[in-house]
């Protein structure tokens, strides 16, 4: 029996949630309500989406209720162990015969209590261990003496292994560039596990927090010093090496895969050596270069410190650059003692990062945290992107290595490298150019874009002769992307790094910060650092992409008028296959947000998708924490001179909408004070309304009473507007303040908060729903329709343009104190369909006008109520949503 068996075995004891969550101050009744059903959720090992507006202190009710869980659920383990091991102790009275059935017995029992006494001794001396490594930080600190890490030998082995275990190459001479041998068969016994190996093996409960951006995760962080739990919890964040590198000669590029890319360089050359030949060319002695990473040394001292101490990721790179010792191993040897591991959304969802990471998922307990657009996430985390520059840089890489050394390969080796090379140059004529062209030359092909399901572009790239499959396990098996690196470094250094621009103080650097938070659809970077960091790992997942289900994704090849612009691209149509070992595994898995809706999407196409019973979804949501007279959410059907509001697509553009608009615009910029926020569907749209405004004077009308911004298409722009935004407001007087022109889904609408002054009304405008002429869209709504049900593929359609919608909503209300007015403009909001996909909060308050009189009367009147003519002095810079 395996002892993580037993540790399931033994905690039979139901827990029931506390009445006291130590919460940092008296909790709401709905903070409360949520840390409850959080605990049940988890002590009943369900899949639940949790919904709890922003203000309502999301964040500290579930680090409150999570960790009392698994503080209570780590004594209910400890007690039943040492209730099992003493009832094992106890002798029988009862006299046998057999005394052979009875030898066996007590051989298992022994056995048992064995392992059971080693669980127990391993949680006692991880807790010891623990408390002495805190207690040593604690008297540093108290002696204001930094707790330095010390570069013992006793710990290389250890940092050896960490690196072994992420996958770092280690070279010698040129030799080395050589592949590894490759086994084309069934492995062989000796890399299966000893079965008493896996007797030993004991998997941790562990708690798994991951948010969209490192920004979040560090507001979470810092909320949970606040509490209790920090006293006593054992905490690991990861992050990318991007986030985590203070070797200077690393992180002054920009670009995530140059930073991973330059840093493998620097292992390889940690681990070099130099061969020295005798006279007859013999070799007799290896000797170690000097060259390499410097802030490898300590990282296994810097780990432990990690999870002695509550440590944001700012904070422990700051401690690693004092101590020069590397944060980004630190904290991933750090993974296996913490009990809560803090991560982004990619090193959870993609699981060759969360294996890489050495993060377990059997047994812990998931938190995603805002995950309203989690089945858009896995999608995009798993979809891949390969251009004509990357697969003819990567074929000629190829050919270059393996002409070099084609005489020193094993046959199967060389096998395999043929076939990859023949793959890439397939993919290459396939999108018009010839093996071995250069990315300018032109393409041979109709230019356009066309859809394939997988086995068609494979037929179709005449690559189905191939196991895929084992094409990509063999470039994995001989490390073959890490050592055409080297090869290329070696004999063809075509990289053109460029460094990132100087870091930005004050205000300015502030708004920029938060404007890298915003995730937004960047701008591509330039071709040849896109094409200069390792082409074969970008080729190797669309590859690995190949080897899924025919009906589960689909290719889409994008031909340019010359090759190197051509794309291919893989849509992956069915998120649930990535994640189902995280839904089958994993204790629990909570989706928590301040806006899940709609829930329905969630549950089909996520959770039963994975095959979970639907008994085991849980839903819950909360009122918000505002009494229901601080918003004042209105759908506004008609305009001032009667008009009906539609912003259809057909009708949207027509001057009578435009001009009906404006009239509704300038009134509630008389009656409105200190900033009002205006989302359009889209960029175009925006700009459509604008120059029509502006050319007949309504913009200029609107300007004596609120300065007009505009969202900026470019991110560059971004911080300039809101810096102004918030000045105008700020400065204002009486009725007076700003208008914001943004877009749903754009740099604005998700990641910043308008609270306060900064957004006492927003309004929508029209319903934001994506381009159903779109090819991507037009499969994946066909995909649905035949693989989920009937009416699936529409009603993702409609999901797409509500969460949109809700996370505009949301950018108002952010705290207890605030108040605002939420406008939405267009008459096909009153239906009841849609009304069904708002938030429950917005439904209690929410109105239906069909007069505009009535309308603006009320918003009047909201406004009296809360005697406000706000010279908007409390008015604040924007913060990051937490």
């Amino acid at each position: 029996m395996g002892e993580t068996v037993i540790a399931l075995d033994l905690c039979k004891e139901k827990l029931i949630p506390p009445a006291d969550f130590n919460f940092p101050f008296s909790p709401y009744p709905i903070q409360t309500d949520f840390m409850k059903n959080l605990y049940t959720a988890i002590e009943e090992r369900k899949l639940g989406i949790f919904e709890s507006p922003t203000g309502t202190g999301k964040s500290l009710s579930i680090i409150c209720s999570a960790l009392a869980w698994l503080k209570d659920h780590k004594e209910r383990e400890i007690n039943d162990l040492k209730k099992a091991i003493s009832s094992f102790s106890i002798k029988s009275d009862k006299q046998s015969t057999d005394w052979l059935s009875d030898q066996i017995i007590d051989m298992k029992n022994n056995s048992i209590k064995v392992k059971l006494q080693k669980r127990l001794e391993k949680i006692e001396k991880s807790n010891e261990k623990f408390e002495t490594v805190k207690k040593r930080i604690q008297e540093a600190q108290k002696k204001k003496v930094f707790h330095g890490v010390k570069n013992t030998t006793s710990k290389l082995s250890t940092d050896s292994n960490i690196l072994k275990t992420n996958g770092m190459p280690e070279f010698t001479d040129e030799e080395t560039l050589l592949l590894d041998e490759f086994t084309d068969g069934i492995p062989s016994e000796e890399s299966s596990e000893d079965e008493n190996e896996l007797d030993e093996k004991c998997i941790d409960t562990k708690i798994i927090f991951c948010s969209r951006t490192h920004s979040q995760l560090s507001q979470f962080i810092s909320e949970l010093k606040k509490t209790v739990h920090a006293n006593h919890i054992r905490v690991a964040p990861l992050a990318s090496r991007q986030s985590y590198c203070i070797n200077k000669d690393v992180n002054k590029y920009h670009s995530l895969s140059l930073v991973n890319e330059k840093c493998l360089q620097l292992q390889r050359d940690n681990k070099a050596k130099v061969t020295l030949e005798g006279e007859s060319g013999e070799k007799i002695k290896q000797k170690k270069c000097g060259s390499g990473c410097p802030k490898m040394k300590g990282i296994t001292d810097l780990g432990e410190q990690l999870v002695a101490t509550i440590l944001d990721v700012e904070e422990f790179k700051a401690i690693g650059e004092k101590t020069g010792s590397c944060p980004y191993y630190a904290s991933r040897s750090a993974v296996s003692n913490a009990e809560l591991v803090i991560v982004p959304y990619n090193t959870l969802l993609h699981k060759n990062t969360r294996e890489a990471c050495g993060l377990e998922i059997e047994n812990s307990v998931i938190i995603i945290d805002e995950a309203h657009n989690i089945l858009e996430t896995i999608s995009s985390i798993h979809s891949s992107q390969v251009s004509g520059a990357q697969l003819t840089l990567a074929y000629n890489q190829l050919t270059m290595y393996k002409d070099k050394y084609e005489k020193k390969f094993s046959p199967t080796n060389l096998m395999y490298l043929k076939q990859v090379i023949y793959v890439v140059g397939s993919l290459v004529k396939l999108i018009g150019g010839k093996p071995g062209c250069g990315n300018g030359e032109a393409s041979g092909t109709v230019i356009g874009t066309k859809i394939y399901t997988i086995y068609d572009f494979i037929s179709c790239a005449q690559i189905d002769i191939f196991n895929m499959y084992k094409l990509v396990s063999f470039c994995h098996k001989t490390k073959l992307t890490h050592k055409l690196s080297g090869f290329t470094e070696l004999h063809a250094p075509v990289v053109h790094l460029k460094p990132k621009p100087n870091a930005v103080g004050g205000i300015k650097g502030f708004l920029n910060s938060i404007s890298k938070s915003i995730p937004v659809k960047e701008e591509p970077e330039n071709e040849t650092e896109q094409s200069s960091s390792q082409p074969l790992s970008v080729i190797l997942s669309l590859l690995e992409n190949l080897t899924l289900n025919n009906k589960e994704g689909r290719i889409v090849v994008s031909i340019s008028n010359t090759v190197g612009k051509s794309v291919i691209k893989f849509l992956l149509l069915e998120p649930a296959i990535a994640v189902t070992d995280i839904i089958s595994k994993a204790r629990s898995v909570i989706l928590a947000g301040g806006t899940m809706e709609p829930k329905g999407e969630l549950k089909e196409r996520l959770f039963i998708a994975c095959g979970a019973d639907p008994q085991r979804i849980m839903e819950f949501s909360c009122s918000h924490i505002i009494p229901p007279n601080q918003i004042l959410p209105i759908v506004l059907t008609k305009g001032p001179t009667g008009k009906p509001l539609d912003f259809s697509y057909d009708s949207r553009s027509s001057l009578a909408t435009i001009n009906e608009f404006g009239r509704v615009l300038v009134n509630i910029c008389n009656i409105v004070p200190a900033g009002i926020v205006c989302f359009f569907p889209s960029y175009e749209y925006e700009n459509t309304i604008f120059e029509h405004l502006n050319k007949h004077g309504i913009i200029e009308n609107i300007s004596k009473k609120k300065q007009v911004f505009r969202e900026p298409k470019k991110t560059g722009g971004v911080d300039e507007v809101l810096s102004g935004y918030a000045k105008a407001v700020k400065t204002a007087k009486g009725k007076n303040g700003a208008l914001l022109f943004s877009v749903v889904g754009g740099k604005l609408s998700e990641g910043l908060n308008f609270s306060d002054e900064l957004g006492r009304c927003v309004i929508v405008v029209g319903m934001p729903y994506p381009n159903i002429k779109s090819p991507e869209l037009i499969e994946k709504m066909k995909y649905l329709e035949q693989n989920i049900r009937n009416g699936a593929g529409k009603e993702h359609y409609e999901a797409c343009c509500m969460k949109a919608v809700n996370q505009s909503i949301g950018r108002a209300i952010r705290h207890r104190s605030d108040f605002a007015t939420v406008l939405l403009l267009d008459q096909r909001y009153s239906s009841q369909k849609v009304l069904n996909l708002l938030p429950a909060w917005i439904m209690k308050s929410l109105k239906i006008q069909e007069q505009f009189p009535q309308a603006l009367a009320a918003v009047v009147k909201f406004f009296k109520q809360h005697d406000t003519t706000e010279s908007a002095s409390s008015a604040t810079a924007f913060v990051n949503e937490a």
